[in-house]
């Protein structure tokens, strides 16, 4: 309605169109604003797109740090497919050449009640016992303190099958009645590896009752042929020292290595540093480095000398992550020996431009003669320099790579790096230290008698110190974290700004309209009287 009014007004008095008179005089007062606001949020969506290709990329360098990781440059392997050696804490592997040769492997005991009649016939109702412990010499059993004898009650009733669930259902015993297939049955008892884990079964008292007797059962003057192997012990030699143990795995021979033993016979289990492998991961390393190093300079650029901007030049918060990151690759590796170690040691060196490269001469040096470094790239060292003293545990970020002091004082009270310990004692002299507080949180120290204090030595990898610095710029509080927040809010404040101006436009172009319909009404009253005073006067003219 008032658009008609207005443009029948119009017709009547100025002419002008007033409509689009006013739309040009809000957008001349709006637009440079609402221009200005729309271009920082593009500004800022670029930036946040660029943010999002720095996070990728140091997904692309995590991926390619676990792919050096998952190829390790330490290894262990055998020379027999009876002695396998599996890899339990890489950090405490050291090199090594360890012969083994398994004269006995352990093995559980196993019994045979045969000449049973049926899996389900009943047994004579009584008491039986069972004891845990090392059959001897004829009927002599050791019994173990340390597991408490069982007695089953047999009730009226029980079937062969019912008496074998029974059995199983104790610790240490698997018990299974058999259909031999040649019209009797037996039952079977089988007990966990290791001497000492032998079975004896005794009656203490039968019913004498109908069913099998109970004292075809009865142990108490030996296995004799009911045993159809004993319990044994494994037996090694290693490095032509006798080795005793309950099972087969071997656990303690071979730090940070488990064997597990499936034949007798010799074998050589070997740790050592392939060259290859230390080669592949520092390209691989190198490789993933090169991919960040190179988007944030590219990211950055000043545009100086007619070179274009990068969308993130000036930015801090990629300034902060690019000094951090350049820290981290010239820095000393501290923690894994007496000396620091440098990249450029290790066959990784920088160009002028920032980049990374192979440098093989300086590699093969450093692999010739101190392999070890080498370690400082991808696994974290926590040692003890003091022989009694043990370290083990998952350092806390906070935790800085060199020496730590250990002192406990007359009353038993530990400190590790100034932080106080809770201690445990183990025992004929040896204690534990537990750090529960500080940046030592997380490492426990084991004491071996007469040991008060030492020195333990920690060293945090490339990869570690990397990984560290990525997800802290991840998290909410970190450098990327922080920036994609404010770009987010800055966005959100914009587009609230621009709705702000959207609706005040539309109220200055409605007060444009109500005054030019003002305008013009008055410009349509003067022009009908202009006409009336017109006519009057042609009037006037026609009556002389």
């Amino acid at each position: 309605m008032s658009s008609d009014l207005l443009s029948a007004l119009s017709r009547n008095g100025s002419g002008l169109n007033l409509r689009d008179l006013a739309r040009t005089l809000t957008q001349a007062e709006t637009a440079p604003k609402m221009d200005a606001i729309r271009s920082r949020i593009t500004r800022d969506e670029q930036r946040m797109t660029a943010l999002g290709e720095v996070r990728a990329q140091f997904d692309a360098l995590g991926q390619a740090m676990a792919q050096a990781a998952s190829n390790p440059i330490m290894t262990v392997s055998t020379t027999s497919a009876g002695v396998m050696p599996r890899v339990t804490d890489r950090q405490r592997m050291s090199p090594e050449a360890l012969p083994i040769d398994v004269q006995r492997l352990a093995s559980r005991q196993v019994l045979e009640f045969g000449g049973l009649s049926s899996l389900t016939a009943p047994v004579e109702a009584g008491s039986l016992r069972v004891e845990f412990g090392q059959w001897g010499e004829g009927a002599a059993f050791d019994a173990d303190p340390a597991r408490q004898s069982v007695t089953l009650e047999i009730q009226p009733g029980t079937t062969l099958a019912d008496l074998a669930r029974s059995l199983s259902s104790l610790p240490g015993i698997t018990a299974r009645a058999l259909d031999k297939g040649d019209g009797t049955v037996s039952l079977g008892i089988v007990s966990e590896t290791g001497a000492a884990n032998a079975i004896r079964l005794s009656v203490d008292q039968a019913s004498g009752g109908e069913g099998m007797p109970l004292a075809s059962f009865d142990m108490s003057a030996g296995p004799g042929a009911r045993q159809v192997q004993a319990a044994t012990d494994a037996l090694v030699l290693v490095d032509g020292i006798a080795v005793t143990r309950p099972d087969n795995l071997i656990q303690d021979v071979m730090p940070g290595v488990d064997v597990t033993l499936s034949a007798t016979g010799p074998a050589m289990l070997s740790i050592e540093r392939e060259e290859g492998a230390a080669r592949a991961n520092v390209q691989t390393l190198i490789d993933g480095l090169n991919g960040v190093l190179s988007l944030m300079q590219s990211l950055t650029q000043r545009g100086i000398g007619g070179a274009v901007a990068g969308e993130l030049a000036g930015d801090r918060a990629m300034e902060s992550l690019q000094s951090q990151l350049r820290g981290l690759l010239a820095g000393p590796l501290n923690g894994f020996g007496d000396r620091p170690i440098f990249l450029a040691d290790l066959g990784i060196a920088t160009e002028r431009n920032g980049q990374l490269r192979f440098d093989p001469p300086a590699f093969d040096r450093t692999f010739r003669l101190n392999a070890s470094h080498f370690d400082a790239l991808f696994g974290d060292a926590l040692t003890s320099l003091t022989p009694g003293l043990s370290v083990r545990g998952n350092p806390s970020p906070s935790l800085q790579s060199g020496d730590l002091d250990f002192r406990t004082d007359a009353a038993g009270n530990a400190t590790l790096a100034g932080n106080r310990m809770l201690g445990l004692d183990l025992g004929q002299g040896r204690t534990v230290q537990i750090a529960l507080t500080g940046p030592v949180e997380g490492l426990s120290v084991m004491a071996e008698p007469g040991v008060t204090s030492g020195t333990l030595r920690f060293g945090r990898s490339l990869v570690g110190s990397l990984s560290q610095m990525i997800d802290q710029a991840r998290s909410s509080d970190g450098d990327l974290g922080r920036r994609e927040a404010d770009l987010t809010r800055a966005s959100q404040t914009g587009s609230e700004q621009i709705a702000a101006l959207e609706a005040r436009a539309a109220l200055i172009e409605k007060r444009y309209l109500t005054r030019f319909a003002a305008m013009e009404q008055a410009v349509t009253q003067l022009n009908g009287t202009g006409q009336y005073l017109k006519n009057l006067q042609d009037m006037w003219s026609r009556d002389r």
